[in-house]
């Protein structure tokens, strides 16, 4: 049996939006923070984050992209992910550390 283009599942779009993302990710139980591990749900707001910041040469691309909890995307900032988990080295990233101001 042949599968015609037709049958095949979608590719994803290779510039994937805010929604494409968050629900490939959900549909493939990443439904957590990819920093601090936090189940998304009311509480906890998911967002993409750039692994490699878009101000830094990253893409926007799959490769580059990861569920991050609102929090953590905003300590992150527009730091390579390496350099964010360098500089937090030895803090918690799961404390109470406001991030609104």
């Amino acid at each position: 049996m042949r599968i015609t283009p037709s049958l095949r599942p979608p590719e994803p779009p290779l510039y994937p939006s805010r929604r494409d993302c968050l629900r490939r990710w959900e549909e493939t139980e990443e439904w957590s923070c990819a920093y601090c591990d936090s189940a998304f749900g009311e509480k906890v707001v998911p967002e993409v984050d750039h692994v490699r910041p878009l101000a830094r040469g990253g893409l926007h691309e799959w490769s580059n992209l990861a569920p991050a909890c609102a929090r953590c995307n905003r300590l992150k900032s527009d730091r390579d992910v390496a350099e964010w988990l360098s500089e937090t080295a030895g803090g918690d990233l799961t404390s109470g550390v406001d991030v609104a101001t």
